[in-house]
């Protein structure tokens, strides 16, 4: 990542989060703390205010009349874009078109208006932000999770799942909040599927802040996290292969599943669905809904994953 984009996820966290240490920072954008110096002393020959708390609890902070808002797309400049990513490709001549996809990734999460009819753009298309919402402000929920992480609280999210486009109750043990291209992430420990997840504000509509106290494990890296889940964050498609039994091929051809899926024969009348996806959080449950008939080919990490879940299940029953 360049200087100029660590520079400006720094404001941006510091702008929201409010007291961050060096430490903290260093972590988030995987450099060193004497870099972490040199980029709050460029912050300031740029005249922007951030100052140095000192002490045990000290760290940055940035002035509270400072503020940078990201500008607003229309939604027919949004729908350019997504039109320009199908139009423009290498097939068609244009060899930036991966620079071009990593760049329309980074603004999904950007939003077009303030009122509860808002849109986003997501891996599908548009969604309306009243069905899934953000009715809490982003001001509102990083003061909550800040709050949530400092005194070491439990939180209960209303999370949009993609592929059941519906509402789930998660009750999140936050362990960092993080900025990354153009997105805010919670990191943390999700009580329902007994994994560290990540979770993109974009998609949770409601969050409360819980009385159950929690303890971020020692054995947690937020640095080994992000090298296992880098994808997730630098707008990186993961390659997602599903075999499918013949018993249930033909509902899979007629289905269609994502916007860029792709279908492959085989010899013995099952099919092979290819997917290229953000990330594969909500994948491993629908997987998961079809039972015997499904199984994960690749990603190895998902397929493991899923093979652990059903271990459990099955010392249950």
């Amino acid at each position: 990542m360049s200087k100029i984009s660590h520079l400006l996820e720094m404001i941006i966290t510091l702008q929201y989060k409010g007291l961050t240490t060096a430490a903290d920072l260093a972590e988030a954008l995987e450099v060193d703390k004497k870099t972490i110096y040199r980029y709050i002393n460029s912050l300031n020959k740029a005249n922007i205010p951030v100052h140095t708390k000192k002490g045990r609890y000290g760290g940055f902070y940035i002035d509270k009349e400072f503020y940078m808002k990201p500008s607003k797309l229309s939604e027919e400049e949004l729908q350019a874009l997504l039109m320009a990513t199908q139009i423009l490709t290498e097939k068609n001549g244009f060899v930036l078109e991966k620079n071009l996809q990593t760049a329309v990734s980074k603004i999904k999460n950007i939003c077009i208006n303030d009122n509860e009819e808002l849109k986003c753009l997501n891996e599908t298309g548009f969604f309306r932000m009243n069905e899934i919402g953000n009715l809490q402000d982003l001001e509102d929920k990083i003061s909550k999770i800040n709050y949530a992480i400092n005194r070491g609280r439990s939180i209960s999210i209303n999370y949009f799942s993609l592929n059941r486009s519906s509402l789930t109750v998660k009750k999140v043990d936050a362990y960092n909040l993080l900025f990354r291209e153009g997105g805010w992430y919670i990191i943390g420990y999700c009580h329902m599927n007994n994994t560290v997840e990540t979770f993109k504000l974009s998609r949770i509509k409601t969050l409360k802040v819980t009385e159950e106290i929690y303890m971020i494990p020692r054995t947690f890296s937020l640095k080994e996290y992000l090298n296992n889940n880098w994808g997730v964050f630098k707008g990186e498609k993961i390659k997602v292969s599903i075999k499918f039994d013949k018993n249930v091929s033909d509902f899979i051809k007629n289905g269609k599943w994502h916007i860029n899926q792709q279908i492959e024969d085989q010899e013995d009348g099952s099919i092979l669905l290819n997917l290229y996806l953000d990330d594969t959080e909500e994948i491993k449950n629908w997987v998961m809904s079809l039972g015997k008939y499904a199984e994960i080919v690749e990603p190895k990490k998902l397929r493991d994953e899923l093979k652990m879940e059903i271990e459990q299940i099955y010392k249950k029953y």
